[in-house]
């Protein structure tokens, strides 16, 4: 259910502004911000957060992306903090949340993550932030995408670093790489066979350990990694 709490600020010593009653946000709510995560428990340490950086303001809360779709139809945030762990989560989904939304996002992950901070970015998110982070750090994120900068934790330009050859920045195999690079072009399992004169049950395999070792979560994650990482040795 989506809510809100009256007064992110911090008006007197001792008080939790992110404690107590909730209630729906308004029929087109203007709120400071959005925070879109269903464990009530990592919501309320967020909103803390928020308030610590923004010092007053409404937040509202979404327990899905769904949720986070219908608010932003009607009502405005300032502010987007999105969980990539939501129970409906995908980078689409967020991409069209920050179009939809037209506010700044930081994307917040279980845990550090290279390959998952790119696909925010590319997604649209000005910042990225880990749950593990201590909490100067996570306060440093929205304070830089409060203040209109951004934040990521790691490089995230649009081509690798040439020093480093894309299987060694992405933990990849030789011969994952060039079924990432298959992927990457659309090639079925069944082609990705015949290319590379590989078993189905191999290539497989290779591509279940692709998604575990990029940190994606299906074919379209892995592609756009293929698209950040591997654009200049697929040119070649």
């Amino acid at each position: 259910m989506l809510a809100a709490v009256k007064s992110a600020g911090r008006p007197r010593r001792g008080a939790d502004p992110c404690d107590g009653e909730t209630s729906p946000p308004r029929e087109g709510a203007t709120l400071a911000a959005l925070i879109v995560e269903e464990k009530p428990i990592c919501r309320l340490a967020i909103c803390g957060l928020v308030a610590d950086v923004l010092g007053s303001g409404e937040v509202g809360f979404a327990s899905s992306m769904l949720e986070a779709h219908r608010f932003a139809r009607h009502g405005r945030a300032g502010l987007l903090l999105v969980d990539l762990f939501s129970i409906d989560f995908d980078f689409e989904g967020l991409r069209r949340l920050i179009a939809l939304s037209q506010a700044p996002a930081i994307a917040i992950d279980d845990r550090p993550n290279p390959s998952f901070a790119a696909l925010a970015q590319m997604a649209g998110t000005r910042g990225y932030a880990s749950k593990n982070y201590e909490l100067d750090k996570f306060r440093s994120v929205i304070r830089a995408v409060v203040e209109g900068g951004a934040h990521f934790p790691y490089e995230t330009s649009a081509r690798p670093r040439r020093s480093a050859p894309a299987n060694r920045q992405l933990g990849l195999s030789p011969r994952q790489l060039d079924v990432l690079k298959c992927i990457a072009v659309g090639m079925s399992n069944q082609q990705i066979a015949s290319s590379l004169g590989i078993t189905l049950g191999t290539v497989k395999l290779h591509i279940h350990a692709i998604l575990r070792l990029t940190g994606t979560r299906n074919r379209t994650e892995a592609a756009l990694i293929a698209g950040r990482f591997l654009a200049p040795t697929i040119e070649d």
